[in-house]
């Protein structure tokens, strides 16, 4: 795996600005960081601008520590090679594609992107894969799963460096394709760059991150960039119900094929819908159905991504459908909480559009809901009240509380959420509080649902991460009521 440093420089020649070598070309690389901490000898120190730290300030520590090169944005002083990028994020892209030789070339790589549903239709193509017999890996919000393990990551989609050091070992491992979720954000940090996919996929678009794109406009744009990462032979994946569709599918380069899928438009090269308990599906003229364990028309909408996926690798839908009934839902996305018998969901919806559809689901099957809503610190604060009076319009109950307040104040997350309402049942600063209230006050309800945090077991608060297990949470607090 290792390379000189000349290697790596050949890749960089479009966004090197100049360079400072004081010794050969041929040092040999063992490995990148963007960490300080993390450098080891013979390792490359990518300077990186965050929002808390910049790596610029940390160079003497990484030299200290084996750096024996360094990418950075500034004039820095320092007496190892120094290479001068205009973006270091784009650097350090391009330099993990090269060290871990371009592994997403060596696999059928499948990106979803879309405000919800990335998590749940990742996982839902991953399970197809393994009961087809094919070797698939998975990239997200639950971490990286391949070849039986799971490894645990920060971010919905991980750095570039990680990315591409994970794919490596999926190649290694023989893994033949790998789905990963798309955020937004990482299309923007280009944690994605120099990525080559073979599906993309698009779900949905609507209210979120606006505290970091600005407009909705921008938001859009952004995610359509994923398109224009499809190999010439590959598929742009859309979901026709969304206007958006056409946006995504006006940035795939020409030769890909357009597949969209779609509840309500018969023409979509994917037409499904419920009848029942079975899901009724349309392509190329001919209609099936199976049995689905899940039946909101949002997870429907993810049903309908996950086949076209595994559909675009050659498997037939024939094959695919006595498999539909074996799929799950993956943690935090409505699931019921064992081991009590009243009906209480968990839910990562952190959007008025999936907030609004989780209600609508829970709504139709229960007459009296109980919800427990909640914002993230640091986070869009334009979608808080919004989330408040679709909840309220639904007519249920509902506590509002906080979760990963981090450097914000709790009160002020309240504020947002509440408004110029007044009411709901209570507000808690405390989200433990406000479990113990909700389970408390569930003797009045047929069903209840807590959003914000779904899989999640940390919150984060001033820095600190505290370990918070909302399932056994609301186990305890049931049978303290008992």
């Amino acid at each position: 795996m290792a390379k000189t440093l000349q290697d790596l420089l050949t890749g960089l020649k479009q966004i090197m600005s100049w360079t400072y070598l004081d010794r050969p070309d041929e040092t040999v690389i063992e490995g990148i960081s963007f960490s300080s901490k993390e450098i080891k000898q013979n390792f490359i120190f990518v300077c990186i601008s965050g929002y808390r730290h910049d790596g610029h300030d940390f160079v003497n520590e990484a030299i200290h520590n084996g750096a024996v090169a360094v990418i950075a944005e500034r004039p820095i002083d320092a007496h190892v090679p120094v290479i001068y990028c205009r973006d270091t994020k784009a650097a350090l892209a391009e330099l993990a594609g090269t060290f871990y030789d371009h592994p997403s070339t060596k696999l059928r790589l499948h990106g979803v992107t879309g405000t919800n549903g990335k998590t749940t239709t990742t996982s839902l193509a991953h399970q197809l894969f393994d009961h087809l017999g094919m070797s698939a890996g998975l990239i997200g919000t639950l971490g990286v799963t391949y070849s039986g393990r799971t490894v645990e990551t920060s971010n919905t989609t991980p750095d570039a460096l990680t990315i591409n050091r994970y794919l490596a070992q999926m190649v290694a491992s023989g893994v033949t394709d790998c789905l990963i979720e798309v955020s937004s954000q990482a299309i923007a940090e280009t944690r994605i760059a120099g990525l080559s996919f073979n599906t993309a996929s698009f779900l949905n678009l609507s209210h979120d991150h606006l505290d970091y794109h600005g407009t909705m406009e921008t938001y859009a744009y952004t995610k359509a960039q994923l398109f224009a990462q499809i190999t010439d032979d590959g598929s742009a994946i859309v979901n026709r119900d969304d206007p958006n569709h056409v946006l995504m599918q006006s940035v795939a380069p020409a030769p890909v094929r357009h597949v969209t899928f779609s509840r309500h438009a018969l023409v979509a090269d994917l037409y499904g819908h419920a009848e029942g308990d079975r899901f009724v599906l349309t392509t190329d003229g001919q209609t099936s159905s199976s049995a689905l364990p899940f039946q909101e028309d949002y997870n429907l909408d993810n049903a309908l991504c996950a086949l076209s996926i595994v559909r675009q690798t050659g498997v037939p839908l024939n094959a695919v459908l006595p498999h539909l009934t074996s799929l799950r839902l993956p943690s935090g996305r409505l699931e019921r909480v064992t081991g009590i018998t009243t009906p209480v969901y968990i839910d990562y919806g952190h959007t008025p559009d999936a907030i609004a559809k989780v209600i609508a689901a829970l709504t139709s099957r229960h007459e009296r809901v109980l919800v427990l809503l909640s914002a993230a610190g640091e986070r869009d604060r334009t979608k808080r009240e919004i989330m408040t009076d679709i909840v309220a319009a639904s007519g249920a109950d509902f506590l509002l509380t906080v979760h990963d307040p981090r450097h914000e104040d709790p009160q002020q997350i309240l504020d947002d959420l509440a408004g110029r309402r007044h009411d709901q049942l209570a507000s808690f600063d405390n989200r433990e509080d406000a479990i113990r209230f909700f389970c408390e006050r569930m003797n009045d309800y047929d069903c209840g649902v807590i959003f914000g945090k779904g899989h999640d077991r940390v919150e984060r608060v001033k820095g600190t991460f505290v370990s918070f297990d909302e399932p056994t949470l609301v186990r305890q607090f049931f049978h303290d009521s008992d």
